[in-house]
């Protein structure tokens, strides 16, 4: 694939980092003529935006560095120097939404919004994001596919692509563009579900449930290092799962409220 879009001297312009700049650029632009039905004004927002960002950065990067610490070199120092080389690349969604959550939390108490409602309206927009983040991730190598016999496999040979060594000009399974692929059909069931009535919080609900589920059947066809495995499970199954039953049962408890209420 291409890693690196251009090169101009010692400036490079990764694929990777355009692809994640131009979800949020997306989700913005989504979100902004909704900001008025949302109850919210333009600085909150992009305050709202800045503190998704940040969390998402340290948080991914934080669970990468803790389910790969193992991987990352022999000693102290070549890890940090493994970390600090590809800071890049090397990152996990569920660290990034887990530290991106408890931060909007906290910004959205602070200023006394109301926050299922708040959140109804932002998560419409993050599968969104994410799936241009996983068009990213398809052109850098990274978060790659086990190997298929399948038709639509794909092979990469850049020798800059962050796929395997051993595994470059084999047929992979495209792993980032299922996920692509489903976030883009998450974004378009949440946008109409949330032009229709609903209790603050189904929204939210949904969307954990959704990715969680598609996330938790992804994971079998990744061939990149998934972290140790528990019972089984990669990391990333196991907060899926934990993840889909807080949801299913916030989505259960909200509709069956509605009903009675």
């Amino acid at each position: 694939m291409h890693p690196v879009l251009f090169k101009i001297g010692s400036f490079e312009l990764a694929s990777y980092g355009l692809m994640t700049a131009l979800g949020y650029v997306a989700a913005s632009l989504y979100l902004l003529p909704r900001l008025k039905k949302a109850g919210l004004d333009k600085d909150t927002f992009w305050n709202l935006i800045f503190i998704a960002f940040m969390g998402a950065l340290a948080g991914s990067k934080l669970l990468y560095i803790i389910v790969s610490w193992p991987q990352l070199g022999d000693t102290l120092s070549e890890k940090l120097t493994h970390i600090i080389r590809d800071f890049r690349y090397g990152f996990v969604f569920f660290g990034g939404m887990i530290a991106s959550v408890g931060a909007l939390v906290w910004y959205i108490r602070k200023k006394k919004l109301p926050l299922l409602k708040t959140a109804d309206f932002l998560i419409v927009g993050l599968p969104l994001g994410h799936a241009f983040g996983r068009i990213g991730c398809f052109l850098a190598g990274c978060c790659y596919g086990r190997p298929t016999d399948l038709p639509w496999g794909v092979s990469f040979t850049d020798p800059h692509s962050l796929v395997a060594p051993e595994l470059l000009g084999l047929p992979l399974h495209p792993t980032q563009l299922y996920e692509a692929a489903g976030n883009f059909i998450l974004f378009f069931l949440l946008h109409r579900a949330s032009q229709k009535p609903h209790r603050a919080g189904t929204i939210l609900a949904e969307y954990v449930l959704g990715y969680s589920m598609m996330r938790f059947i992804i994971e079998f066809f990744r061939g990149d290092f998934r972290g140790a495995y528990i019972l089984g499970l990669s990391p990333s199954q196991a907060i899926s799962l934990a993840a889909a039953a807080v949801a299913a049962g916030l989505w259960y408890y909200l509709r069956k409220d509605k009903q009675h209420g």
